[in-house]
């Protein structure tokens, strides 16, 4: 969580309490995906070990669009873990938790959103990065009201459903899935899946 600790103690004290709930949240939406739960680890922070490398694109959304009181770092690292699991990512270590947070301090470092990652391998860390990096430049440029129609269509809602419950016409609708160029960014994640597909069918060759 970026800048936390300039918040005022009650402004701290209701992110912190928000930043709970987000992670509860987490870890009911994606417990089929998880090899061990989330678990904020130093107040701030939080770690959790992904059994599914293609659910990514789909969490970085859901931390982007249901945790919106601070900008959140996010870092993935491949590889092993040498310490026992148990059911909640805490006191692990191996390269997996070493790339995860080289990917961390890439993030600080560069100002990079949208996920960093590290140790995926020489050519899919590019890759990853990349889409990561022009899909959080898509996300950004989007103006409210297209955000909002952007986030009904991501939850696979129709368009006649959306402009009934924003109040404007389909057309409008259609109209500002256009303007944030949702079909590409819909096929920019699909591939961003894709690449991550690849490397889980990879590991069980």
């Amino acid at each position: 969580m970026i800048a936390s600790r300039s918040l005022s103690p009650s402004q701290r004290s209701r992110v912190q309490e928000e930043f709970s709930q987000l992670i509860e949240t987490l870890n009911q939406l994606y417990r089929e995906h998880l090899r061990a739960k989330f678990v904020i680890t130093l107040g701030d922070e939080f770690q959790g070990l992904l059994r599914n490398p293609e659910m990514i694109p789909h969490l970085v959304w859901t931390l982007e669009h249901r945790f919106t009181a601070r900008v959140l770092r996010l870092g993935f690292g491949y590889g092993s873990i040498y310490t026992s699991i148990k059911e909640y990512a805490i006191n692990v270590d191996g390269p997996a938790l070493h790339n995860a947070r080289s990917s961390i301090e890439a993030a600080k470092r560069r100002a990079l959103q949208g996920g960093v990652f590290t140790g995926f391998g020489p050519t899919l860390d590019p890759a990853l990065n990349g889409f990561a990096r022009v899909l959080h430049h898509q996300r950004d440029t989007w103006p409210v009201r297209q955000r909002q129609v952007v986030m009904h269509l991501h939850d696979g809602r129709k368009g006649t459903d959306i402009a009934q419950e924003l109040g404007i016409t389909k057309q409008a609708v259609s109209r500002y899935a256009s303007l944030a160029g949702w079909e590409a960014y819909v096929e920019a994640e699909q591939g961003w899946s894709t690449l991550l597909r690849t490397l889980a069918a990879t590991e069980k060759l």
